[in-house]
C-alpha cells in the first residue's frame, strides 16, 4: 500500500515539473525579449544622463562671470568690454 502511495506521489510530481517545465519553455521567450527591452532602456538613460550632464557642465562652465575688466580707454564702461569679451568668446566657441 505504500509503495502506491509512493509511486502517485512520484507521477503527480512528475506530472507538475512537466507543467512547470511547459510553462518556462513558453514563457521564456517573452522574458527574455522584456529583459532585452530593460537593458536598451537602461543603457539608453545612461547615455542620455551623461549626455546631460556634459552639456550642462560646459553650458555653466562657460556662463561664469567676470569681476573686473581692465582698460586703458576709459570713454566706455566696463560692461562694454565684458559684453565685447563675451560676444567674441561665443563667437570662437561656435
Amino acid at each position: 500500500m505504500e509503495q502506491n502511495k509512493m509511486t502517485f506521489d512520484e507521477l503527480w510530481n512528475q506530472e507538475e515539473q512537466q507543467g512547470l517545465l511547459s510553462r518556462l519553455k513558453k514563457d521564456y521567450p517573452a522574458w527574455q525579449r522584456r529583459r532585452r527591452v530593460r537593458h536598451t532602456v537602461l543603457a539608453s538613460v545612461a547615455v542620455l544622463a551623461v549626455t546631460v550632464g556634459i552639456a550642462l557642465h560646459s553650458t555653466l562652465s562657460t556662463l561664469q562671470s567676470y569681476d573686473d575688466v581692465c582698460c586703458n580707454r576709459t570713454t566706455f564702461p566696463e560692461s562694454h568690454w565684458a559684453e565685447v569679451a563675451a560676444n567674441i568668446l561665443t563667437t570662437q566657441m561656435i
